[in-house]
């Protein structure tokens, strides 16, 4: 039981601010306000729970390698910790392979080949189907197949930097919204059948999961764990602003979500925080696992509200969760 559950339990939610813990109390929580020594790279740092997650992390000392398309616009996010000596800024576009390569060699030249953690926040939706300079469906590879391939270039350092005493961590940050749709495995980019944004952005998301589930049952025995993480509903984050999306058709959406759901980034970043610093998620029972609300998700009919909380049958699927493993290695001409 996590420590968090009360303050979380469907009938306590009262919105954002609410007694649902953020970022900086998990670490303080978990005893963890010293990582001195700690190496860590956050994706997607300009904005919302990537901000927040580097603001948390920064404080406990820990070298951070932080990730943006926009080494300025990060810096102008994180005004309070841009000039701090353990703070470093780096250029990475998820919709560019060659920027993804580009990115893990000069952290690895920078970093020396040490690597504690890695918190792949960044991701997004797109209102209408793209396709990044490498032929992938934008939100595909932004929210998938991109962390695949960094991932894929770091592993070597996160398996040299683990022990028994501290495995190294991945942690990617997915959604709810796998649950709204399923792997289109006969047409991953929506080649061949309509678009529909939903749909894209739940299998992206979906394969993020089995990828961390994955990665957690090829590399455990090295003390290399992964978990993936869905922070929740932040609504003050620039998610949906820049998603493309109509007025109306946010509107239409955020019209059915419950008020009290909502968290601020703070609160948002809060799991994928927890899951990057604590002990808790080693427990046997909780690696590799689906994350929410600062705990290991139950099966949403255990759930106090499973129509917005728990994972469904599909969240865990041995078979394709080393489907798409293979695949994403076929599609980027690599083997991890």
């Amino acid at each position: 039981m996590s420590r968090y559950a009360a303050a979380h339990a469907w009938n306590n939610l009262a919105g954002p601010g609410d007694a649902r813990p953020t970022a900086e109390q998990v670490i303080k929580d978990a005893g963890k306000q010293d990582l001195k020594g700690q190496v860590i790279i956050i994706t997607g740092v300009s904005t919302g729970i990537g901000a927040s997650s580097a603001r948390a992390l920064a404080a406990t000392g820990a070298t951070l390698y932080l990730a943006g398309r926009s080494i300025p616009k990060a810096k102008a996010a994180l005004p309070t910790i841009a000039d701090l000596p353990n703070v470093h800024f780096l250029e990475l576009d998820l919709a560019s392979n060659a920027s993804i390569k580009a990115f893990a060699a000069e952290f690895l030249k920078q970093s020396g080949g040490k690597l504690n953690v890695f918190l792949s926040n960044a991701g997004g939706t797109i209102a209408d189907r793209q396709v990044t300079v490498d032929g992938i469906e934008k939100q595909f590879a932004i929210n998938h197949l991109g962390a695949f391939l960094l991932f894929s270039l770091l592993k070597d350092a996160l398996l040299a930097s683990a022990s028994a005493s501290n495995p190294s961590r991945v942690v990617l940050v997915v959604s709810y919204g796998h649950r709204l749709g399923s792997m289109n495995w006969d047409d991953l980019y929506f080649e061949k059948n309509e678009y529909t944004p939903i749909a894209a952005y739940s299998q992206a998301k979906l394969a993020g999961i089995y990828t961390a589930t994955e990665i957690n049952r090829r590399y455990s025995a090295q003390n290399l764990l992964a978990w993936s993480v869905h922070p929740g509903a932040i609504l003050e984050s620039a998610f949906l602003d820049n998603s493309g999306w109509a007025k109306e058709d946010l509107d239409a959406l955020l019209e059915h979500w419950p008020k009290t759901i909502s968290k601020t980034n703070e609160q948002g970043a809060a799991t994928q925080v927890w899951a990057a610093v604590s002990d808790d998620v080693l427990a046997p029972d909780a690696r590799g696992k689906y994350l929410e609300d600062c705990s290991v998700a139950v099966h949403m009919k255990d759930s106090d509200k499973g129509e917005w909380k728990g994972y469904v049958d599909q969240t865990y699927n041995e078979a394709d969760e080393k489907r798409i493993w293979e695949i994403s290695e076929k599609l980027l001409g690599i083997k991890v």
